[in-house]
């Protein structure tokens, strides 16, 4: 997320200018809304400030989590490889043994190897993904 400090603290400061300027200027007996606007850059400030700080507190807990999810997502990754690993092996010997039987053309073989790689990719990694 994109630090925002500056523009707001930018903002905020025009607009306590702005009152400041209001209330100086307006000499009617009726209300001043110079007051509002001052009150309104004030809580613009005060929530610039407080995000800023909070988010700087929480970019070093942001680093940590960023590291615990990046090793999950590397065991996850080994674990699919391995995974897709074993099912490979096992459809080559099932393939070699039915083409003793049946003649199955090479594009099709491949095929079935490819679907069944992407579909066990897809299920393995959504399983490691709730287990871990």
């Amino acid at each position: 997320m994109k630090n925002l400090f500056i523009q707001r603290f930018l903002v905020s400061t025009v607009v306590i200018i702005l009152g400041i300027i209001q209330i100086i200027l307006d000499t009617s007996l009726r209300s001043n809304f110079g007051y509002i606007i001052v009150f309104l850059g004030g809580i613009i400030l005060l929530y610039s400030t407080i995000s800023y700080i909070t988010s700087r507190k929480n970019k070093s807990l942001e680093k940590e989590l960023s590291k615990e999810y990046d090793e999950r997502d590397a065991l996850i990754d080994g674990k699919v490889a391995r995974f897709s690993l074993h099912i490979l092996m096992c459809e080559i010997f099932i393939l070699m043994f039915i083409t003793n039987f049946v003649v199955i053309p090479t594009n099709t073989a491949l095929f079935v190897v490819l679907v069944s790689l992407m579909i066990s990719q897809i299920g393995s990694r959504k399983y490691y993904n709730l287990v871990l």
